[in-house]
């Protein structure tokens, strides 16, 4: 991976892990579905833009977008969340759900580029947990695969206004899109949580790959 191409993609991931590293908003929109199963026990979101869709449990809230500001890299496309009605919420926030993010990249992720790939993703998380407080990594990097893409996942610990809580990443690539899955429960709910957590990430199927023949200069208000 040349030098441009591997900056544009390291601001455009830390762009990702600096908007991903916040309580979901408790001033959630109206859910929005587009359908359910058979057994009416989940909904399904369908991203009309970017084509990726998950099943969630029917009583959860999906609220789209993302109010926080981006200071490096570029913005994300198709913002969605999922949020457990019934799970902790601490300071105007809920804890407990699943949050989805599409980055388009200025550059074609194949194989050969992965590790390089995944030696930046592990600097950013390093960086993530050195910058965020009292955000600490409880394991390193581990190979992934999340609707047929391939990727890594690593699991975190954080307090949210003194509430004691986990988040799982899930960072994956196809073509010139890095989709990422923020998983995250105040501690005491997490094991409860996790057969929808896993049901959600299993469900998950990534829009149609699409590729870039030439990497653009990417900008930042942040030097690297």
């Amino acid at each position: 991976m040349g030098r441009q191409p591997q900056r544009a993609l390291l601001l455009v991931m830390m762009a990702a892990l600096v908007l991903m590293a916040i309580p979901f908003a408790l001033t959630a929109c109206a859910a929005k579905t587009s359908g359910s199963d058979s057994t009416g026990a989940v909904n399904s979101y369908a991203d009309q833009t970017y084509g990726y869709s998950f099943q969630y449990p029917r009583e959860w809230r999906v609220q789209k977008g993302d109010t926080a500001s981006v200071t490096v890299g570029a913005t994300a496309k198709g913002v969605v969340g999922v949020f457990n009605l019934k799970g902790s919420s601490s300071g105007g926030n809920y804890i407990d759900g699943v949050q989805v993010r599409v980055y388009e990249l200025p550059v074609t992720v194949d194989k050969s580029m992965m590790p390089d790939v995944k030696t930046e993703v592990q600097k950013i998380f390093d960086q993530l947990g050195s910058q965020s407080g009292d955000w600490k990594a409880l394991d390193s990097l581990a190979d992934v695969t999340v609707g047929g893409l391939d990727g890594w996942t690593i699991n975190y610990s954080f307090t949210s206004d003194g509430e004691p809580s986990l988040s799982r990443f899930y960072v994956v690539f196809g073509g010139n899109r890095e989709y990422q899955l923020l998983v995250q429960a105040s501690t005491k709910n997490w094991e409860a949580d996790q057969p929808a957590f896993d049901a959600i990430v299993a469900s998950f199927k990534p829009g149609a790959a699409t590729t870039t023949t030439a990497a653009s200069p990417a900008t930042s208000s942040t030097s690297q």
